[in-house]
């Protein structure tokens, strides 16, 4: 029965090191004629912390998206960016604060949603992370990791939620059957 939990573990450990390499996390860069949105080039912050990337200097390019979006507080490529190094350092909660963000600025905007559903999964949020793959992929039908995660959310869950309470775990996946 101790193996139980090492294998839930292993799985999502294994689910998430999946998506992260078959997709990575997307940062949407919207056409200029599209919207209306600040130019990121424009803030020299945003900038800079692409250069500080580029030197792999990664508390450098956190320091200057932070400066970055307290000059702009619209600027969703800098919360995205910010995610993503979120998501390095298995900040998981910093980095779907982030992501929602990204969602609030780019509501249409699928690979916004994909992110934030990623990092609902690794905080264990199933519900939210299915709400938010299923938005994009609603977005975009073509999108097939957030495909892939609409179907594997509620497996995941049911699977994690057997591991500690079978009965709990049993009618959280039926609600999301049956929805």
């Amino acid at each position: 029965m101790r193996h139980k939990p090492i294998r839930v573990y292993f799985t999502v450990a294994i689910t998430a090191m999946l998506l992260s390499l078959g997709q990575g996390m997307s940062i949407h860069h919207p056409s200029p004629l599209a919207t209306a949105a600040p130019n990121p080039q424009a803030n020299p912050h945003y900038t800079a912390a692409i250069s500080r990337l580029e030197q792999e200097d990664l508390k450098g390019a956190m320091a200057e998206l932070n400066q970055a979006i307290q000059i702009d507080p619209s600027l969703s490529e800098a919360y995205a960016l910010r995610g993503v190094l979120f998501m390095g350092e298995k900040n998981f909660q910093e980095a779907a604060e982030d992501f929602a963000q990204v969602t609030r600025l780019q509501p249409k905007s699928a690979d916004a949603h994909l992110n934030l559903a990623k990092s609902q999964l690794m905080l264990k949020e199933y519900q939210a992370a299915l709400q938010s793959a299923t938005k994009a992929t609603q977005l975009d039908p073509q999108n097939q990791a957030a495909a892939l995660l609409v179907k594997m959310i509620p497996h995941l869950a049911n699977l994690l939620n057997s591991a500690t309470s079978p009965n709990e775990g049993r009618e959280w996946s039926k609600s999301l059957v049956n929805r």
